[in-house]
């Protein structure tokens, strides 16, 4: 027997109805530290969480699908930051201080700028170390900062999708440091306060978008289990501090070769060495990493 076609349209509004949602974004804010209190799951944007009663109680969240934005005045304004799926038991500086929220949607192709064969890109420059202070947010190449009014003026970044090339001065030239995706709450000496220009390149070794290519040889991460912030690396680095990373690595990924890690700066200090593997906890040297060289 046919089914009518007022069945068949049925039947198939279903079906995109539901893979429409098991597709969509959600993200569960909690008003105390470490998932408790009172709590508010969101599925859609959301520019004003005064309605809500939710605006500015916020000190704990769960990613469970998408990437959202969350911004410190209503209607998406002032400092913002990108948060990937995961668990935040603490919001630290957005503690408190969250009034509208928002997916970040997957870009469609179009024309217009340039977009590296099709791959996307994100990175929040900010004027004051720690992601604070005046922000400017590019998606394609700058090849001079005083065009969009912001040159000499980066004292960290956010790299929310693609690699990052920042230079010391216009048309990439000058002192320039390769950044993954990935917080960066001081860029360091020759870039703090002295970027010019910017532009999506390949990572190391790899050649395009997908291809499973790694971002570098070591991967630094603020929390166990790889999740927190996270510093990429590819290069003996002296003095974390320089990357505002001092101290503060609990978690590493060594992709290639045997690297040094040290309790001091300049290799000083106990110093244990990993090869290739995933450390989910560093145990004793939690928190303690000031210098990281490669030996082999």
């Amino acid at each position: 027997m046919l089914k009518s076609p007022f069945k068949i349209a049925l039947l198939l509004g279903a079906t995109i109805f539901s893979h429409a949602v098991a597709n969509a974004g959600e993200l569960t804010l909690f008003s105390r530290d470490g998932f408790d209190g009172r709590e508010m799951t969101l599925r859609a944007t959301t520019p004003n969480l005064v309605e809500s009663g939710f605006n500015d109680r916020a000190s704990s969240m769960i990613v469970r699908s998408g990437r959202w934005e969350v911004c410190e005045h209503v209607g998406f304004e002032g400092r913002c930051v990108v948060f990937e799926q995961g668990e935040y038991p603490t919001l630290e500086r957005f503690n408190d201080r969250i009034s509208s929220v928002r997916e970040i949607m997957p870009e469609r192709g179009h024309g217009g700028g340039r977009h590296h064969g099709g791959r996307r890109g994100m990175i929040s420059l900010f004027a004051e170390r720690g992601l604070e202070g005046d922000a400017k947010r590019l998606r394609r190449d700058a090849d001079d900062f005083a065009e969009i009014d912001f040159n000499d003026s980066a004292r960290s970044a956010q790299v929310m999708e693609g690699t990052w090339q920042l230079c010391s001065d216009a048309g990439y030239r000058g002192t320039c440091r390769i950044f993954a995706p990935g917080r960066y709450e001081d860029l360091g000496r020759g870039l703090r306060g002295h970027v010019s220009s910017a532009r999506m390149v390949d990572a190391e070794g790899g050649g395009g978008a997908g291809g499973g290519q790694r971002d570098g040889d070591v991967e630094l991460f603020s929390s166990s289990g790889f999740s927190g912030e996270r510093l990429v690396l590819r290069e003996d680095t002296r003095d974390l501090t320089d990357f505002g990373f001092n101290d503060r690595a609990d978690a590493l990924i060594v992709h290639q070769g045997e690297w040094e890690f040290c309790k001091h700066a300049d290799f000083g200090g106990r110093c244990v060495t990993f090869g290739p593997g995933r450390y989910e906890r560093l145990g004793p040297m939690g928190n303690l990493i000031s210098s990281v060289r490669r030996v082999r």
